[in-house]
Protein backbone atom coordinates (compact mmCIF):
# COMPACT_ATOMS: atom_id res chain seq x y z
CA UNK A 1 0.00 0.00 0.00
CA UNK A 2 1.35 3.44 -0.88
CA UNK A 3 1.85 6.25 1.63
CA UNK A 4 -1.06 8.18 0.07
CA UNK A 5 -3.43 5.27 0.59
CA UNK A 6 -2.24 4.78 4.19
CA UNK A 7 -2.74 8.48 4.92
CA UNK A 8 -6.20 8.36 3.45
CA UNK A 9 -7.12 5.33 5.53
CA UNK A 10 -5.92 6.99 8.72
CA UNK A 11 -7.94 10.12 7.92
CA UNK A 12 -11.06 8.02 7.35
CA UNK A 13 -10.51 6.25 10.68
CA UNK A 14 -10.17 9.54 12.59
CA UNK A 15 -13.24 10.91 10.82
CA UNK A 16 -15.20 7.81 11.78
CA UNK A 17 -14.35 8.32 15.46
CA UNK A 18 -15.98 11.71 15.39
CA UNK A 19 -18.88 10.92 13.09
CA UNK A 20 -20.21 7.91 15.00
CA UNK A 21 -21.97 10.19 17.52
CA UNK A 22 -25.55 11.24 17.05
CA UNK A 23 -26.21 14.91 16.57
CA UNK A 24 -25.95 16.83 19.83
CA UNK A 25 -29.21 17.96 21.35
CA UNK A 26 -29.98 21.59 22.11
CA UNK A 27 -29.38 20.93 25.82
CA UNK A 28 -25.93 19.47 25.15
CA UNK A 29 -25.07 22.42 22.89
CA UNK A 30 -25.95 24.88 25.66
CA UNK A 31 -23.86 22.91 28.17
CA UNK A 32 -20.88 22.95 25.84
CA UNK A 33 -21.24 26.71 25.29
CA UNK A 34 -21.51 27.24 29.06
CA UNK A 35 -18.30 25.35 29.77
CA UNK A 36 -16.54 27.20 26.95
CA UNK A 37 -17.27 30.43 28.79
CA UNK A 38 -16.26 28.91 32.14
CA UNK A 39 -13.33 26.48 31.68
CA UNK A 40 -13.67 25.07 35.19
CA UNK A 41 -17.36 24.27 34.87
CA UNK A 42 -18.66 20.71 34.90
CA UNK A 43 -20.27 19.36 31.73
CA UNK A 44 -22.93 16.66 31.99
CA UNK A 45 -23.30 14.42 28.98
CA UNK A 46 -26.76 13.45 27.77
CA UNK A 47 -27.49 10.07 29.40
CA UNK A 48 -29.99 9.16 26.67
CA UNK A 49 -27.38 9.31 23.93
CA UNK A 50 -25.95 6.05 22.64
CA UNK A 51 -22.19 5.96 23.07
CA UNK A 52 -19.45 3.51 22.21
CA UNK A 53 -16.60 2.85 24.63
CA UNK A 54 -13.64 3.72 22.48
CA UNK A 55 -10.02 4.25 23.48
CA UNK A 56 -10.22 2.18 26.69
CA UNK A 57 -7.37 0.05 25.40
CA UNK A 58 -5.12 3.13 25.53
CA UNK A 59 -5.28 3.36 29.34
CA UNK A 60 -1.81 2.92 30.82
CA UNK A 61 -2.20 1.88 34.46
CA UNK A 62 1.54 1.91 35.11
CA UNK A 63 1.52 5.70 34.53
CA UNK A 64 -1.26 6.39 37.02
CA UNK A 65 -0.42 7.86 40.42
CA UNK A 66 -3.25 9.50 42.36
CA UNK A 67 -1.20 10.27 45.48
CA UNK A 68 -0.22 13.77 44.41
CA UNK A 69 -2.17 16.96 45.00
CA UNK A 70 -5.03 17.46 42.56
CA UNK A 71 -3.74 20.50 40.66
CA UNK A 72 -3.84 21.15 36.91
CA UNK A 73 -0.35 20.93 35.41
CA UNK A 74 -1.20 23.80 33.03
CA UNK A 75 -3.35 26.31 34.93
CA UNK A 76 -2.33 25.25 38.49
CA UNK A 77 -6.00 25.34 39.43
CA UNK A 78 -7.54 22.82 41.82
CA UNK A 79 -11.11 23.14 40.48
CA UNK A 80 -12.65 20.40 38.29
CA UNK A 81 -9.49 18.37 37.90
CA UNK A 82 -9.32 15.37 35.59
CA UNK A 83 -6.59 12.75 35.31
CA UNK A 84 -5.51 11.61 31.88
CA UNK A 85 -5.59 7.82 32.10
CA UNK A 86 -3.07 7.52 29.29
CA UNK A 87 -0.17 9.60 30.65
CA UNK A 88 -1.29 10.20 34.27
CA UNK A 89 -1.12 14.03 34.15
CA UNK A 90 -3.75 16.26 35.77
CA UNK A 91 -5.76 18.77 33.72
CA UNK A 92 -8.61 21.16 34.42
CA UNK A 93 -12.09 21.06 32.93
CA UNK A 94 -13.74 18.97 30.27
CA UNK A 95 -15.33 21.46 27.88
CA UNK A 96 -13.86 23.27 24.91
CA UNK A 97 -10.91 25.60 25.53
CA UNK A 98 -9.97 23.74 28.72
CA UNK A 99 -6.51 22.22 29.28
CA UNK A 100 -7.98 18.70 29.24
CA UNK A 101 -9.74 19.35 25.92
CA UNK A 102 -6.58 20.65 24.24
CA UNK A 103 -4.54 17.76 25.67
CA UNK A 104 -6.95 15.25 24.13
CA UNK A 105 -6.49 16.86 20.70
CA UNK A 106 -2.79 17.70 20.77
CA UNK A 107 -1.59 14.42 22.30
CA UNK A 108 -4.48 12.19 21.21
CA UNK A 109 -5.06 11.04 24.80
CA UNK A 110 -8.80 10.57 25.04
CA UNK A 111 -9.66 8.91 28.38
CA UNK A 112 -10.04 11.19 31.43
CA UNK A 113 -11.30 10.56 34.96
CA UNK A 114 -12.82 13.15 37.26
CA UNK A 115 -10.82 13.09 40.50
CA UNK A 116 -13.81 14.22 42.57
CA UNK A 117 -16.29 11.51 41.62
CA UNK A 118 -14.19 8.91 39.70
CA UNK A 119 -16.36 9.20 36.57
CA UNK A 120 -14.63 8.50 33.27
CA UNK A 121 -15.12 10.54 30.09
CA UNK A 122 -13.93 10.44 26.50
CA UNK A 123 -12.58 13.70 25.07
CA UNK A 124 -12.91 15.66 22.85
CA UNK A 125 -16.22 13.89 22.11
CA UNK A 126 -17.20 14.53 25.75
CA UNK A 127 -19.28 11.56 26.81
CA UNK A 128 -19.20 9.39 29.92
CA UNK A 129 -18.01 5.80 29.89
CA UNK A 130 -19.39 3.19 32.26
CA UNK A 131 -17.44 -0.03 31.94
CA UNK A 132 -16.58 -2.70 34.51
CA UNK A 133 -13.01 -2.82 33.21
CA UNK A 134 -12.48 0.62 34.80
CA UNK A 135 -13.41 -0.48 38.32
CA UNK A 136 -9.81 -1.10 39.40
CA UNK A 137 -8.82 2.42 38.34
CA UNK A 138 -11.86 4.03 39.95
CA UNK A 139 -11.15 2.15 43.18
CA UNK A 140 -7.86 4.04 43.56
CA UNK A 141 -9.91 7.25 43.95
CA UNK A 142 -12.70 5.82 46.13
CA UNK A 143 -10.83 3.30 48.29
CA UNK A 144 -13.33 1.67 50.65
CA UNK A 145 -13.34 -1.17 53.15
CA UNK A 146 -16.18 -3.40 54.29
CA UNK A 147 -16.44 -4.41 57.93
CA UNK A 148 -15.26 -7.89 57.00
CA UNK A 149 -12.16 -6.47 55.32
CA UNK A 150 -11.40 -4.29 58.35
CA UNK A 151 -11.62 -7.29 60.68
CA UNK A 152 -9.25 -9.26 58.44
CA UNK A 153 -6.55 -6.56 58.43
CA UNK A 154 -5.18 -7.84 61.73
CA UNK A 155 -5.84 -11.52 61.10
CA UNK A 156 -2.82 -13.73 61.85
CA UNK A 157 -0.96 -14.55 58.66
CA UNK A 158 -2.88 -12.01 56.58
CA UNK A 159 -2.97 -12.34 52.80
CA UNK A 160 -0.38 -10.68 50.60
CA UNK A 161 -1.46 -8.48 47.70
CA UNK A 162 0.06 -8.00 44.26
CA UNK A 163 0.92 -4.86 42.32
CA UNK A 164 0.46 -4.29 38.58
CA UNK A 165 3.83 -5.92 37.99
CA UNK A 166 2.93 -8.94 40.17
CA UNK A 167 5.21 -7.88 43.02
CA UNK A 168 3.85 -8.98 46.39
CA UNK A 169 3.33 -6.57 49.28
CA UNK A 170 1.62 -6.61 52.65
CA UNK A 171 -1.15 -3.98 53.00
CA UNK A 172 -0.25 -1.54 55.77
CA UNK A 173 3.46 -2.29 55.45
CA UNK A 174 4.42 -0.20 52.45
CA UNK A 175 7.06 2.48 52.05
CA UNK A 176 6.38 6.22 51.98
CA UNK A 177 8.11 8.48 49.47
CA UNK A 178 10.51 11.06 50.90
CA UNK A 179 9.33 14.38 49.46
CA UNK A 180 12.67 16.09 50.07
CA UNK A 181 12.92 16.23 53.86
CA UNK A 182 9.78 14.41 54.96
CA UNK A 183 11.41 11.41 56.67
CA UNK A 184 10.41 12.74 60.10
CA UNK A 185 6.79 13.04 58.93
CA UNK A 186 6.84 9.56 57.40
CA UNK A 187 7.75 7.77 60.64
CA UNK A 188 4.91 9.48 62.51
CA UNK A 189 2.42 8.58 59.76
CA UNK A 190 3.55 4.94 59.82
CA UNK A 191 3.15 4.74 63.60
CA UNK A 192 -0.34 6.31 63.66
CA UNK A 193 -1.52 4.18 60.72
CA UNK A 194 -0.92 1.08 62.85
CA UNK A 195 -3.07 2.13 65.81
CA UNK A 196 -6.06 -0.18 65.11
CA UNK A 197 -8.99 1.96 66.38
CA UNK A 198 -7.58 5.10 64.76
CA UNK A 199 -6.95 3.25 61.51
CA UNK A 200 -10.40 1.62 61.52
CA UNK A 201 -12.08 4.96 62.22
CA UNK A 202 -10.56 6.58 59.14
CA UNK A 203 -11.07 3.48 56.98
CA UNK A 204 -14.78 3.69 57.85
CA UNK A 205 -14.81 7.39 57.07
CA UNK A 206 -15.77 8.25 60.64
CA UNK A 207 -19.08 6.40 60.27
CA UNK A 208 -20.27 3.79 62.79
CA UNK A 209 -20.28 0.22 61.51
CA UNK A 210 -24.07 -0.02 61.83
CA UNK A 211 -24.61 2.81 59.31
CA UNK A 212 -22.36 1.39 56.60
CA UNK A 213 -24.80 -1.07 55.02
CA UNK A 214 -24.47 0.64 51.64
CA UNK A 215 -20.75 -0.12 51.68
CA UNK A 216 -21.22 -3.69 52.86
CA UNK A 217 -23.76 -4.85 50.30
CA UNK A 218 -23.57 -2.42 47.40
CA UNK A 219 -22.96 -3.98 44.02
CA UNK A 220 -20.70 -2.08 41.65
CA UNK A 221 -18.26 0.78 42.26
CA UNK A 222 -18.40 2.86 45.43
CA UNK A 223 -18.89 6.60 45.02
CA UNK A 224 -16.14 8.88 46.35
CA UNK A 225 -18.56 10.52 48.81
CA UNK A 226 -19.61 7.09 50.12
CA UNK A 227 -15.99 6.07 50.68
CA UNK A 228 -15.29 9.36 52.50
CA UNK A 229 -18.29 8.75 54.78
CA UNK A 230 -19.00 11.12 57.66
CA UNK A 231 -15.63 12.80 57.11
CA UNK A 232 -16.96 14.35 53.89
CA UNK A 233 -17.86 17.60 55.69
CA UNK A 234 -14.79 17.70 57.93
CA UNK A 235 -11.67 19.77 57.36
CA UNK A 236 -9.37 19.20 54.40
CA UNK A 237 -6.60 18.02 56.73
CA UNK A 238 -8.83 15.31 58.20
CA UNK A 239 -10.00 14.14 54.77
CA UNK A 240 -6.48 13.97 53.38
CA UNK A 241 -5.18 12.10 56.42
CA UNK A 242 -8.03 9.62 56.09
CA UNK A 243 -7.24 9.13 52.41
CA UNK A 244 -3.56 8.58 53.21
CA UNK A 245 -4.44 5.89 55.77
CA UNK A 246 -6.69 4.17 53.21
CA UNK A 247 -3.88 4.22 50.64
CA UNK A 248 -1.43 2.68 53.09
CA UNK A 249 -3.86 -0.18 53.75
CA UNK A 250 -5.10 -0.45 50.14
CA UNK A 251 -5.20 -4.18 49.20
CA UNK A 252 -5.53 -3.40 45.47
CA UNK A 253 -2.80 -0.81 45.01
CA UNK A 254 -1.05 -0.48 41.65
CA UNK A 255 2.32 -0.11 43.41
CA UNK A 256 3.85 -1.14 46.74
CA UNK A 257 4.51 2.42 47.91
CA UNK A 258 2.55 5.53 48.81
CA UNK A 259 3.34 9.20 48.41
CA UNK A 260 2.20 11.48 51.29
CA UNK A 261 2.53 14.56 49.04
CA UNK A 262 -1.15 15.55 49.06
CA UNK A 263 -1.43 15.25 52.85
CA UNK A 264 1.85 17.05 53.59
CA UNK A 265 0.89 19.93 51.30
CA UNK A 266 -2.20 20.45 53.44
CA UNK A 267 -0.06 20.16 56.59
CA UNK A 268 2.15 23.00 55.32
CA UNK A 269 -0.91 25.17 54.64
CA UNK A 270 -2.71 24.41 57.90
CA UNK A 271 0.41 24.89 60.02
CA UNK A 272 1.12 28.19 58.21
CA UNK A 273 4.57 27.05 57.13
CA UNK A 274 5.64 25.57 60.45
CA UNK A 275 6.08 22.15 58.81
CA UNK A 276 7.41 22.09 55.25
CA UNK A 277 8.32 19.29 52.88
CA UNK A 278 11.73 20.82 52.23
CA UNK A 279 12.78 21.39 55.86
CA UNK A 280 13.72 18.82 58.50
CA UNK A 281 11.32 18.64 61.42
CA UNK A 282 11.27 17.03 64.83
CA UNK A 283 8.89 14.03 64.83
CA UNK A 284 7.59 14.72 68.34
CA UNK A 285 6.71 18.32 67.44
CA UNK A 286 4.87 17.14 64.34
CA UNK A 287 3.12 14.35 66.25
CA UNK A 288 1.93 16.70 68.98
CA UNK A 289 0.70 19.26 66.46
CA UNK A 290 -1.04 16.65 64.29
CA UNK A 291 -2.90 14.98 67.15
CA UNK A 292 -4.10 18.30 68.55
CA UNK A 293 -5.13 19.56 65.12
CA UNK A 294 -7.03 16.39 64.22
CA UNK A 295 -8.81 16.51 67.59
CA UNK A 296 -9.62 20.20 67.05
CA UNK A 297 -11.09 19.62 63.58
CA UNK A 298 -13.00 16.45 64.47
CA UNK A 299 -14.52 18.13 67.54
CA UNK A 300 -15.62 21.19 65.57
CA UNK A 301 -13.43 24.00 66.88
CA UNK A 302 -11.48 25.19 69.89
CA UNK A 303 -14.40 25.48 72.31
CA UNK A 304 -15.83 22.10 71.32
CA UNK A 305 -12.40 20.46 71.52
CA UNK A 306 -12.36 21.07 75.28
CA UNK A 307 -15.74 19.37 75.74
CA UNK A 308 -16.23 16.78 73.01
CA UNK A 309 -14.54 13.42 72.83
CA UNK A 310 -13.01 12.37 69.51
CA UNK A 311 -11.18 9.31 68.29
CA UNK A 312 -7.92 11.13 69.13
CA UNK A 313 -8.78 11.80 72.76
CA UNK A 314 -10.40 8.37 73.13
CA UNK A 315 -7.18 6.66 72.00
CA UNK A 316 -4.38 8.78 73.43
CA UNK A 317 -5.59 11.11 76.18
CA UNK A 318 -4.64 10.36 79.77
CA UNK A 319 -4.41 12.48 82.91
CA UNK A 320 -1.56 13.27 85.28
CA UNK A 321 -1.65 14.91 88.69
CA UNK A 322 0.99 17.64 88.99
CA UNK A 323 1.95 18.98 92.41
CA UNK A 324 4.25 22.01 92.41
CA UNK A 325 5.87 24.36 94.90
CA UNK A 326 8.06 27.38 94.26
CA UNK A 327 11.63 27.12 95.51
CA UNK A 328 12.26 29.33 98.55
CA UNK A 329 15.39 31.34 97.78
CA UNK A 330 17.36 33.86 99.80
CA UNK A 331 16.64 37.52 99.44
CA UNK A 332 20.26 38.51 100.16
CA UNK A 333 19.24 40.58 103.22
CA UNK A 334 19.81 37.86 105.84
CA UNK A 335 22.44 38.31 108.57
CA UNK A 336 25.65 36.38 107.85
CA UNK A 337 25.67 34.53 111.17
CA UNK A 338 22.30 32.91 110.44
CA UNK A 339 23.38 31.49 107.08
CA UNK A 340 24.63 27.95 106.58
CA UNK A 341 27.52 28.33 104.14
CA UNK A 342 26.84 24.89 102.65
CA UNK A 343 23.21 25.77 102.02
CA UNK A 344 24.06 28.02 99.08
CA UNK A 345 20.53 28.48 97.75
CA UNK A 346 18.58 28.29 100.98
CA UNK A 347 16.63 25.12 100.14
CA UNK A 348 17.79 23.22 103.21
CA UNK A 349 16.82 26.01 105.59
CA UNK A 350 13.55 26.36 103.74
CA UNK A 351 12.75 22.69 104.28
CA UNK A 352 12.91 21.83 100.58
CA UNK A 353 15.93 19.53 100.67
CA UNK A 354 16.38 16.15 102.34
CA UNK A 355 19.48 14.79 104.04
CA UNK A 356 20.82 13.46 100.73
CA UNK A 357 20.57 16.81 99.01
CA UNK A 358 17.51 15.92 96.93
CA UNK A 359 14.61 18.29 96.43
CA UNK A 360 11.40 17.82 98.40
CA UNK A 361 8.28 19.72 99.39
CA UNK A 362 8.05 21.89 102.49
CA UNK A 363 4.73 20.79 103.91
CA UNK A 364 4.38 24.11 105.73
CA UNK A 365 4.33 25.98 102.42
CA UNK A 366 1.59 26.12 99.80
CA UNK A 367 1.51 23.22 97.31
CA UNK A 368 -0.37 23.68 94.06
CA UNK A 369 -2.16 20.62 92.62
CA UNK A 370 -3.56 20.30 89.09
CA UNK A 371 -4.99 17.44 87.05
CA UNK A 372 -3.66 17.90 83.52
CA UNK A 373 -4.67 15.94 80.40
CA UNK A 374 -1.93 14.75 78.07
CA UNK A 375 -1.58 13.11 74.66
CA UNK A 376 2.17 12.48 74.90
CA UNK A 377 4.04 11.56 78.06
CA UNK A 378 7.59 12.97 78.19
CA UNK A 379 10.28 11.05 80.08
CA UNK A 380 13.81 12.24 80.87
CA UNK A 381 16.93 10.21 80.16
CA UNK A 382 19.81 10.06 82.67
CA UNK A 383 22.77 12.22 81.62
CA UNK A 384 25.53 10.43 79.67
CA UNK A 385 28.81 9.69 81.51
CA UNK A 386 31.46 12.38 81.60
CA UNK A 387 34.45 10.06 81.97
CA UNK A 388 35.80 7.45 79.54
CA UNK A 389 36.59 3.81 80.11
CA UNK A 390 40.06 2.23 80.19
CA UNK A 391 40.08 1.79 76.40
CA UNK A 392 39.56 5.55 76.00
CA UNK A 393 36.22 4.96 74.35
CA UNK A 394 32.98 6.59 75.32
CA UNK A 395 30.64 4.30 77.19
CA UNK A 396 27.14 4.15 75.72
CA UNK A 397 24.97 4.12 78.85
CA UNK A 398 21.91 1.91 79.22
CA UNK A 399 18.94 2.30 81.50
CA UNK A 400 15.77 0.25 82.06
CA UNK A 401 12.50 1.88 81.10
CA UNK A 402 11.20 1.38 84.65
CA UNK A 403 13.86 3.75 85.98
CA UNK A 404 12.96 6.66 83.72
CA UNK A 405 9.23 6.07 84.27
CA UNK A 406 9.78 6.58 88.02
CA UNK A 407 9.27 10.28 87.32
CA UNK A 408 5.54 9.50 87.50
CA UNK A 409 5.50 7.31 90.62
CA UNK A 410 4.15 10.11 92.81
CA UNK A 411 7.18 10.19 95.13
CA UNK A 412 10.03 11.36 92.89
CA UNK A 413 10.62 15.12 92.81
CA UNK A 414 11.72 17.13 89.77
CA UNK A 415 13.21 20.62 90.03
CA UNK A 416 13.40 23.02 87.09
CA UNK A 417 13.14 26.78 86.62
CA UNK A 418 12.74 27.49 90.32
CA UNK A 419 9.82 25.07 90.79
CA UNK A 420 9.75 21.67 92.51
CA UNK A 421 7.25 19.26 90.96
CA UNK A 422 5.91 15.78 91.62
CA UNK A 423 3.93 13.75 89.04
CA UNK A 424 1.50 10.86 89.38
CA UNK A 425 -0.67 9.38 86.64
CA UNK A 426 -4.37 9.32 87.47
CA UNK A 427 -5.75 7.95 84.20
CA UNK A 428 -3.99 5.82 81.61
CA UNK A 429 -5.07 6.02 77.95
CA UNK A 430 -5.70 2.90 75.85
CA UNK A 431 -2.69 3.91 73.74
CA UNK A 432 0.20 5.45 75.65
CA UNK A 433 2.68 7.58 73.69
CA UNK A 434 6.09 8.00 75.33
CA UNK A 435 8.56 10.67 74.24
CA UNK A 436 12.18 10.15 75.28
CA UNK A 437 13.83 13.57 75.61
CA UNK A 438 17.09 13.03 73.74
CA UNK A 439 17.68 16.59 72.58
CA UNK A 440 18.42 19.41 75.02
CA UNK A 441 19.21 23.04 74.29
CA UNK A 442 20.88 25.72 76.31
CA UNK A 443 21.82 29.26 75.42
CA UNK A 444 24.71 28.15 73.23
CA UNK A 445 24.47 24.60 71.88
CA UNK A 446 22.14 21.65 71.34
CA UNK A 447 23.07 18.24 72.72
CA UNK A 448 21.91 14.69 72.03
CA UNK A 449 21.68 12.02 74.71
CA UNK A 450 22.70 8.60 73.27
CA UNK A 451 21.45 6.56 76.25
CA UNK A 452 19.97 3.20 75.24
CA UNK A 453 16.63 2.35 76.87
CA UNK A 454 15.99 -1.31 77.68
CA UNK A 455 12.32 -2.20 77.31
CA UNK A 456 10.18 -5.31 76.79
CA UNK A 457 7.96 -5.68 73.74
CA UNK A 458 5.14 -7.18 75.81
CA UNK A 459 4.02 -6.93 79.41
CA UNK A 460 5.03 -3.40 80.46
CA UNK A 461 3.18 -2.92 83.75
CA UNK A 462 2.36 0.70 84.63
CA UNK A 463 0.68 -0.18 87.92
CA UNK A 464 3.16 1.59 90.20
CA UNK A 465 2.92 4.84 88.22
CA UNK A 466 -0.87 5.27 88.31
CA UNK A 467 -3.44 5.84 91.01
CA UNK A 468 -7.22 5.92 90.99
CA UNK A 469 -8.85 9.27 91.56
CA UNK A 470 -11.03 7.74 94.27
CA UNK A 471 -11.26 4.42 96.04
CA UNK A 472 -14.63 3.77 94.38
CA UNK A 473 -13.12 3.72 90.88
CA UNK A 474 -12.79 0.31 89.22
CA UNK A 475 -9.25 -1.06 88.97
CA UNK A 476 -7.42 0.06 85.85
CA UNK A 477 -5.84 -2.28 83.32
CA UNK A 478 -2.18 -1.35 83.43
CA UNK A 479 -0.36 -3.88 81.21
CA UNK A 480 0.84 -2.60 77.84
CA UNK A 481 2.42 -4.14 74.74
CA UNK A 482 4.66 -2.24 72.34
CA UNK A 483 2.85 -1.17 69.16
CA UNK A 484 5.35 1.13 67.41
CA UNK A 485 8.88 2.35 68.04
CA UNK A 486 10.45 5.40 66.34
CA UNK A 487 14.25 5.57 66.46
CA UNK A 488 16.85 8.18 65.58
CA UNK A 489 20.36 7.75 64.24
CA UNK A 490 22.99 10.40 63.47
CA UNK A 491 26.70 10.66 62.82
CA UNK A 492 28.58 9.80 66.05
CA UNK A 493 29.70 12.90 67.93
CA UNK A 494 27.06 15.10 66.30
CA UNK A 495 23.51 16.05 67.24
CA UNK A 496 21.48 15.85 64.02
CA UNK A 497 24.04 15.50 61.23
CA UNK A 498 22.89 12.91 58.66
CA UNK A 499 19.84 12.15 60.78
CA UNK A 500 17.97 8.95 59.95
CA UNK A 501 14.48 8.33 61.31
CA UNK A 502 13.00 4.84 61.34
CA UNK A 503 9.62 3.50 62.38
CA UNK A 504 9.29 -0.07 63.67
CA UNK A 505 5.82 -1.65 63.53
CA UNK A 506 4.56 -5.21 63.62
CA UNK A 507 1.90 -7.55 62.35
CA UNK A 508 -0.62 -8.69 64.91
CA UNK A 509 -0.95 -12.20 66.25
CA UNK A 510 -4.35 -11.66 67.85
CA UNK A 511 -6.63 -9.79 65.46
CA UNK A 512 -9.89 -9.17 67.30
CA UNK A 513 -9.48 -12.23 69.52
CA UNK A 514 -7.11 -13.57 72.12
CA UNK A 515 -3.47 -14.01 71.10
CA UNK A 516 -2.91 -17.01 68.86
CA UNK A 517 -0.27 -19.41 70.12
CA UNK A 518 0.65 -20.69 66.66
CA UNK A 519 1.39 -17.33 65.02
CA UNK A 520 4.03 -14.89 66.17
CA UNK A 521 4.08 -11.21 65.38
CA UNK A 522 6.61 -10.03 62.81
CA UNK A 523 8.38 -6.69 63.19
CA UNK A 524 9.21 -4.49 60.22
CA UNK A 525 11.45 -1.43 60.11
CA UNK A 526 10.39 1.43 57.81
CA UNK A 527 12.75 4.09 56.51
CA UNK A 528 10.97 5.97 53.73
CA UNK A 529 10.78 3.39 50.90
CA UNK A 530 13.07 0.88 52.62
CA UNK A 531 11.32 -1.87 54.55
CA UNK A 532 13.21 -4.65 56.34
CA UNK A 533 12.11 -7.32 58.76
CA UNK A 534 13.82 -6.94 62.13
CA UNK A 535 14.27 -9.21 65.13
CA UNK A 536 12.14 -7.97 68.01
CA UNK A 537 14.85 -9.01 70.47
CA UNK A 538 17.14 -6.21 69.27
CA UNK A 539 14.63 -3.37 68.99
CA UNK A 540 16.07 -1.66 72.07
CA UNK A 541 19.51 -1.26 70.46
CA UNK A 542 18.38 1.84 68.60
CA UNK A 543 17.98 5.28 70.12
CA UNK A 544 14.24 5.16 70.77
CA UNK A 545 12.64 8.58 70.49
CA UNK A 546 8.88 7.91 70.41
CA UNK A 547 7.02 4.78 71.44
CA UNK A 548 3.34 3.84 71.18
CA UNK A 549 2.13 1.28 73.72
CA UNK A 550 -1.19 -0.57 73.50
CA UNK A 551 -3.14 -1.60 76.57
CA UNK A 552 -4.77 -5.01 76.63
CA UNK A 553 -8.30 -4.97 75.13
CA UNK A 554 -7.70 -1.41 73.93
CA UNK A 555 -9.42 -1.99 70.57
CA UNK A 556 -12.66 -3.13 72.19
CA UNK A 557 -12.49 -0.34 74.76
CA UNK A 558 -12.11 2.44 72.19
CA UNK A 559 -14.64 1.12 69.67
CA UNK A 560 -17.47 0.29 72.07
CA UNK A 561 -19.21 3.68 71.58
CA UNK A 562 -18.11 4.82 68.13
CA UNK A 563 -21.53 6.33 67.43
CA UNK A 564 -20.62 9.08 69.91
CA UNK A 565 -17.49 9.98 67.92
CA UNK A 566 -19.11 11.12 64.66
CA UNK A 567 -17.02 14.07 63.42
CA UNK A 568 -18.43 17.58 63.52
CA UNK A 569 -19.09 19.48 60.31
CA UNK A 570 -16.35 21.86 59.29
CA UNK A 571 -17.56 25.45 59.73
CA UNK A 572 -15.83 26.65 56.57
CA UNK A 573 -17.44 23.84 54.57
CA UNK A 574 -20.86 24.59 56.06
CA UNK A 575 -20.65 28.29 55.18
CA UNK A 576 -19.49 27.45 51.66
CA UNK A 577 -22.39 25.03 51.16
CA UNK A 578 -24.88 27.62 52.41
Amino acid sequence: MSDDRRTGAESDAKRARLEFQPKASTKETKQSESETQNPGAEVIANPNSVRHDLYLDTINRSQLDFDFEKVCCVSLSNVNIYACLVCGKYFQGRGKRTPAYFHSINDEHHVFMNLSNARVYILPENYEVQDTSLSDVQYQISISFSEKQIRQLDAPGGKLSRTLHSDTYRPGFVGLNNMGASDAFNVVIQALAHVPPLRNYFLRGGSPAASRGNIEFKQGPIEVDEATGALLHSSELVKRFAMLVRRIWNPHSFKAQVSPHEFLQEVARTSQGRFKLTEQADPVEFLGWLLNRLHHDLAGGSSAARKRSTIISRCFQGKVRVESQNVIVRTGLEEDDTIDKLDHDGRQKGGQQDQHGNAKFNIDQAISTNITPFLLLAVDLPPPPVFQDAAKENIIPQTPISKILSKYDGSTFQEANGVIRRFHLTNLPPYLILHFRRFTKNRFVEERNPTIVNFPTVGLDMREYVESVSSNDPPLETVYNLLANITHEATPGTVRENSIWRSQVHTRADGDKEPASTVEERWFQMQDLIMDEVNKQILFLGESYIQVWERKNAVVEVEKDLKLLIPARNQAHTQKSA
